[in-house]
């Protein structure tokens, strides 16, 4: 083979590296790789819950408490950021995020007790409020405005995409020891997720300037957040509970109910691009009647269920839904403090992470109380208060986002 040709092939390469490159380093690409190591720290102890309580000799009950770990842990890191007055660059705050996915991921698989393992998901909690806060907030930071909504809708769509994927792989890795599961799902999410951010162009740290009014001291930040919180701990409730449910009411078999949650999963997805099709339209209205439709299917998910194909299609609508519902969210957060939009995503990461702890002990309490039924009643409660909260008439009103749609927000008051 001659000198020129050799040339030439390495010069086709190397420009292939650099297209491949530049692909791999858009925000898009990233940000959805970060998402989507952050739920897939959280989905592994699902399926291997039992295991961990039989191998330390503990009930599954105390053993679910490492997942109560990992979200105080997550909430406490958002929040701090949120309070933070500087902050490191958003490339910065990304790989430390996936660094301590990847170092609670290791630690959770070589721990050699129950209180070492508490601490490696403390670890991995800390990477997961890193990586979801920042994440959320370079969707708004990083593209050009007319991209905003397309990288936001990407970004929110890593994660469902991990569940539906993660969760099975997560599930064969399991039947090796539950310690696999941790390197071949999360450690390795987090180091593709860590790679991508290292293609990233360097950024500069963000600080709040002296005469600035903190975002979480702002009344449309606070109850905007509020807000999140009460819609999110209702979500996190039905995911906690709607297994037990179709089990309970139904005697579905757990590989079928399985199956039957990744397909609810999945439904986000689109979701999330409807979502991105709307955000020129980002009101607190659509985000308030998204929420209202939510609680009105939870209703029905609770006390309406006459078989187990119907159920499964209400979780479906409520987990498209949710899907919609996110990227309006976001966009409206951020454009709630457009300043700091690092700020505003913390919070929100923060009652994403509380959410869990909050609809935990509201969906049980409500169970104990009057089964199902009431669990619905419940959380439709929570979901009319989240809505409320962002139309009530001592609001202020919140702009379109940004770079969203001129004609739109014109005309918005």
């Amino acid at each position: 083979m001659s000198a020129d040709v050799l040339a030439r092939r390495r010069s086709y390469l190397a420009r292939a590296m650099k297209t491949l490159r530049n692909l791999a380093s858009r925000p898009s690409p990233v940000l959805f790789a970060c998402m989507f190591a952050s739920q897939a720290g959280l989905l592994v102890l699902s399926p291997v819950l039992e295991d961990i309580a039989h191998e330390f000799g503990t009930s599954t009950a105390v053993a679910g408490q490492l997942r109560t770990v990992a979200g105080a842990a997550g909430g406490i890191t958002a929040l701090a950021l949120a309070l933070a007055g500087q902050r490191p660059a958003l490339r910065t705050l990304l790989t430390r995020g996936a660094l301590l996915l990847v170092a609670g991921s290791v630690l959770s698989a070589v721990a050699p007790s129950f209180a070492l393992l508490a601490v490696a998901q403390g670890v991995l909690g800390v990477g997961i409020g890193l990586l979801v806060a920042i994440g959320i907030a370079a969707a708004g930071e990083w593209p050009a405005a007319g991209d905003r909504a397309k990288t936001l809708a990407w970004a929110i769509a890593g994660m469902p995409v991990a569940w539906v994927v993660g969760m099975p792989i997560a599930g064969l890795a399991s039947s090796l020891s539950w310690r696999v599961s941790w390197l071949v799902v999360p450690a390795a999410a987090a180091l593709v997720a860590l790679a991508l951010v290292r293609l990233r162009p360097a950024d500069a740290p963000s600080r709040r300037t002296a005469d600035a009014t903190a975002a979480w001291r702002r009344p449309k930040v606070a109850r905007f957040s509020t807000a999140e919180l009460l819609a999110n701990a209702a979500w996190a409730s039905v995911l906690t509970y709607c297994g037990a449910l179709l089990i309970e009411s139904y005697g579905s078999s757990r590989a079928t109910v399985a199956i039957g949650l990744g397909v609810v999963a999945a439904a986000m997805v689109p979701g999330t691009f409807v979502g991105r099709r709307s955000a020129p339209f980002a009101t607190v209205e659509l985000l308030a009647g998204l929420t209202i439709v939510q609680g009105g299917a939870v209703v029905l998910v609770g006390a309406v269920r006459p078989t187990a194909g119907l159920t499964l299609a209400l979780l479906m609508v409520m987990a498209f839904v949710n899907g919609w519902r996110s990227v309006i969210a976001s966009s409206v957060g951020m454009n709630a403090a457009d300043d700091d939009k690092v700020a505003v995503m913390a919070m929100r990461a923060s009652a994403n992470q509380f959410g869990y702890l909050l609809g935990a002990a509201i969906g049980a309490l409500a169970l104990a109380l009057g089964g199902f039924a009431a669990l619905g009643g419940a959380l439709a409660g929570l979901f009319a208060v989240g809505a409320y909260l962002h139309v009530g008439p001592l609001r202020d009103r919140l702009p379109l986002p940004a770079g969203y749609g001129s004609a739109v927000a014109a005309h918005t008051p």
